[in-house]
């Protein structure tokens, strides 16, 4: 009997242990959720580079959670299905930031706590999203950062570098398959800004962890992205009638002919 009310006591002291520990923990999860995380996912102002992470500590099991936080590559190679499909949606996995598990139950704490549970709609009106404006002098600052014709500001290395893209005047490098226009396609404005704060990507994250970017220097990339993004879509729309008036002529031509030689 005695036995039993020490073990008792024992796992009484230990929750109570748990459960006064978690509120430190969850304020610790907000600074490396701020860190590590906020320039690609919102809590409760939609998708952005990554999903909205709204409610995920009620929808995703806590070893998903860990596994997608701490290990995303490993993550991807076991196909698992839901990240599967997050990589489908956003046009790449999440990187992998070198994040700790108990960092990571930290995160997971302050996502758990006032961060991630869902809740009733709130009917605060939600946040406000700003297109990027586009004009002829932004253009031509975002081409030059882009090509290294200006430096950016912290020294970190031209875009042009590493990434091709698809622009008049820019041909880019080879060392990174995502074209940046295709990406701006995928990620649309407020996840491209979001990647472009955060820069934590593998190889970006060694170049460019003491240079972020100015926020002049993303408005003036963002007008260059959206630019590629207008005259890619504007070709595509005027390229299929044309394809399809050729089409019909060259058929009609086929049929004239063909009725010439059957008589």
């Amino acid at each position: 009997m005695a036995r039993s009310c020490r073990l008792v006591s024992c796992f009484i002291s230990l929750l109570v242990l748990l459960t006064s520990s978690f509120p430190a923990w969850a304020d610790q999860g907000k600074v490396l959720f701020d860190k590590q995380c906020a320039g690609c996912h919102t809590i409760g102002g939609g998708d952005s580079g990554g999903p909205d992470l709204k409610g995920v500590a009620a929808r995703r099991p806590h070893e998903w959670l860990e596994s997608v936080i701490s290990e995303p590559d490993k993550l991807t190679a076991s196909k698992d299905p839901i990240q599967a499909e997050l990589v489908k949606k956003f046009g790449y996995e999440m990187p992998n930031l070198g994040i700790g598990h108990d960092d990571t139950r930290k995160i997971i704490a302050y996502l758990t706590g006032t961060g991630g549970v869902a809740a009733p709609e709130d009917p605060a009106t939600p946040p406000e999203k700003v297109e990027t404006v586009v004009t002829p002098e932004l253009i031509a600052q975002g081409k030059a950062l882009f090509t290294g014709s200006k430096s950016l500001a912290k020294g970190g290395a031209a875009c042009m570098s590493c990434h091709p893209f698809t622009y008049p005047g820019i041909t880019g490098g080879n060392l990174s398959i995502a074209d940046l226009s295709k990406s701006y396609q995928k990620m649309g404005d407020s996840g491209m800004k979001g990647a472009l704060k955060a820069l934590k990507f593998p190889t970006m994250k060694k170049i460019f962890a003491d240079r972020p970017l100015s926020d002049d220097e993303i408005t003036a990339l963002m007008a260059l992205f959206k630019d590629s993004a207008t005259q890619k879509s504007t070709v595509s729309s005027s390229v299929f009638p044309l394809g399809g008036g050729v089409l019909f002529v060259v058929l009609l031509l086929g049929l004239a002919l063909y009725k010439r030689r059957i008589r």
